[in-house]
């Protein structure tokens, strides 16, 4: 089409096809004028589709205000047409109900013309914005309804599209395993079209699966490839986005330098930048400790957010604006904006897509845990928590990282990718070589098997030691010293994150809440025959306890009721039997607690006499 009618194309009619054959090209800059010369010649198709362009540019305002000019003249499918773009550009814009109305009004149009797939392309963009207003249920349902109807030859854009709206919500749900079949629905319909802005998008969508499932092989070629898209696409919201990715990136990585000019080099003056440039750049603040002016842009980018009812995004940059305020002694606004977060998180019944900023914020986590205002909302989240060990890093000399779970539930993590281990006693002899290096086979024998005979446990032994290599690499487990007798380790080039020492260091600091969100149960609940796995589970739970314990008394003392209900249920979580809490409870529930809690903690306790 551009072949046949560049430098041809005199009438309106010539001018609106090659204006809309560039613009499915993906070649936008080269758009504008030939649509805006046949819209102002009078051509009604090439009217709409002028004000396509100018929202697709992100020129809202001058799309809305064409849109609501020209609409009353439409009839047909145009007038559909006008409708269906009218509403998506106010929805970008901010203005998401009066979008969502007229988008349902063309959504309505197109099904009563009885075309499946016009209908189903209209389908797709409500659906869309169901998903940026967290209407999940109906998105979902909307989404299948459209990729019934959509093929994925000749022009698989539209399927295409409606397979990367699906992608963003199972990854909002969590569903990573459901989000990576769709990703090869994506690559399958790839094969039907050479757009640089349809492949654009598959790189987006295999980022963000590898940025919240921690695959992150390729994670920053992926993003660069982006870039690269964007700017030869010319694309504004793509550029939008993967200049905030870039530069969350790079500031992540310690990388302040390069965040930086990522986001100056958008190319508009500060003032003009979008929320989620303001959000970036938040981070990269937060991130080189300037809490004050992190704070600052990230409160910024929520009010845009807020104004936008994109939840999402607003969770995100709350619990950033959240640690900024911790960080900077504002433990008022910590509370506040982290609240806000938990409760929009609550409402839209999304967790796992806010993994990572959880790892990155332990800080604010671990001190909401045991804020009045905030832990209520917590509790709902908790299990979700249960892997936080810290924000680990791997060291610049280490080729292998591990993560090992042992409180409540036993899991290992090599590089971040979970790796299933047959042998109970792998994981134990993985635990006890990170805390006790530097012991012989007979020396491990005793001290985890020390009531079996010495075959039987260092047959044990020698099997976890065999399963450990097999399965984590043969350098995770090492040996040296005499032939006869020589001493085992975790290889030199092993960094390994175990939560029961970052529950000892928490317990030496005092983090009463950090220990309770990492003891999520006994230590190694599924081994029954080892004598030090029995004492590690008293240990911890009396260290637990008593912790709890002292700050509870700490609280009763000056009069903070709240807080001593909070330890209270706490404690009684690892020990519902305890007359004295029990008490403590109740009396801290008669100053300051509801009749209900009262009526409760009192039946409880009388429960307990009896």
């Amino acid at each position: 089409m551009i072949a046949a009618l560049e430098g041809q194309a005199h009438t309106p009619q010539a001018l609106r096809l090659l204006g809309l054959a560039y613009l499915r090209s993906g070649d936008v800059n080269l758009a504008e004028l030939p649509l805006l010369q046949a819209h102002l010649q009078g051509d009604p198709e090439a009217s709409v589709e002028y004000g396509n362009y100018l929202r697709f540019v992100g020129k809202y305002d001058q799309a809305c205000a064409l849109f609501a000019q020209i609409h009353p003249s439409l009839q047909g499918e145009l007038g559909l047409r006008c409708l269906r773009w009218w509403g998506v550009a106010e929805v970008q814009q901010g203005q998401t109900e009066a979008g969502i109305t007229r988008l349902e009004r063309a959504w309505h149009g197109y099904i009563g013309l009885g075309n499946p797939e016009l209908t189903a392309r209209v389908t797709n963009a409500f659906a869309q914005m169901q998903l940026r207003i967290g209407n999940h249920g109906q998105a979902r349902h909307l989404f299948q309804e459209a990729l019934r109807q959509l093929p994925e030859q000749p022009v698989p854009q539209p399927r295409l599209t409606a397979l990367h709206g699906l992608l963003e919500l199972q990854m909002q749900q969590g569903d990573f395993q459901g989000a990576e079949a769709t990703l090869t629905h994506i690559g399958r319909a790839l094969r039907y079209t050479d757009s640089l802005h349809e492949r654009s998008m598959a790189f987006i969508a295999r980022s963000e699966w590898q940025r919240l499932t921690g695959k992150l092989d390729g994670y920053t070629e992926n993003l660069e490839e982006v870039a690269r898209c964007a700017a030869s696409l010319d694309d504004y919201e793509l550029s939008i986005w993967v200049t905030a990715k870039l530069a969350e990136h790079y500031s992540a990585l310690g990388r302040f330098g390069e965040a930086l000019r990522v986001l100056i080099g958008f190319g508009t003056p500060q003032e003009e930048w979008p929320p989620e440039l303001w959000s970036a750049y938040g981070m990269l603040l937060r991130r080189r400790h300037e809490p004050a002016a992190a704070e600052e842009a990230l409160n910024r980018a929520a009010e845009t957010f807020r104004t936008q009812r994109r939840a999402p995004e607003l969770i995100r940059v709350l619990m950033h604006a959240g640690a900024a305020a911790l960080r900077g002694g504002n433990k008022a606004f910590a509370v506040t904006h982290f609240k806000e977060a938990l409760f929009e998180m609550l409402r839209l019944k999304m967790h796992a897509v806010f993994r990572p900023d959880f790892e990155e914020l332990q800080e604010l986590v671990h001190y909401a845990l045991l804020e009045p205002d905030t832990a209520p909302l917590l509790e709902p989240v908790l299990d979700n928590l249960a892997h936080l060990i810290g924000s680990p890093r791997l060291p610049e000399d280490s080729s292998m990282y591990l993560q090992i779970t042992t409180l409540g539930r036993v899991s290992v993590f090599k590089d971040n990718v979970e790796v299933p281990l047959s042998l109970k006693g792998s994981a134990l002899l993985l635990a006890y070589l990170q805390l006790h290096p530097g012991k012989t086979r007979a020396e491990l024998q005793l001290a985890l098997y020390p009531d079996k005979d010495p075959n039987t446990g260092g047959g044990y032994i020698r099997s976890a030691i065999a399963e450990l290599r097999e399965k984590l690499g043969r350098e995770v487990v090492t040996f040296g010293g005499p032939k006869n007798a020589p001493t085992y380790r975790l290889g030199t080039m092993v960094h390994c994150d175990l939560d029961l020492q970052a529950f000892r260091e928490a317990a030496a600091r005092g983090e009463a809440a950090r220990m309770v969100a990492l003891y999520r149960g006994e230590f190694m609940p599924e081994i029954h025959d080892s004598e030090w796995v029995q004492d590690i589970r008293e240990e911890t739970l009396m260290t637990l306890t008593l912790e709890l314990r002292v700050q509870m008394a700490r609280f009763e003392e000056v009069g903070d009721w709240r807080r001593v209900i909070l330890l209270a249920n706490q404690y009684l979580r690892f020990d519902s039997y305890d007359v004295e809490v029990l008490q403590m409870r109740l009396r801290a529930a008669q100053v300051v607690g509801t009749p209900h809690e009262v009526a409760r903690y009192s039946a409880q306790l009388k429960r307990n006499y009896n």
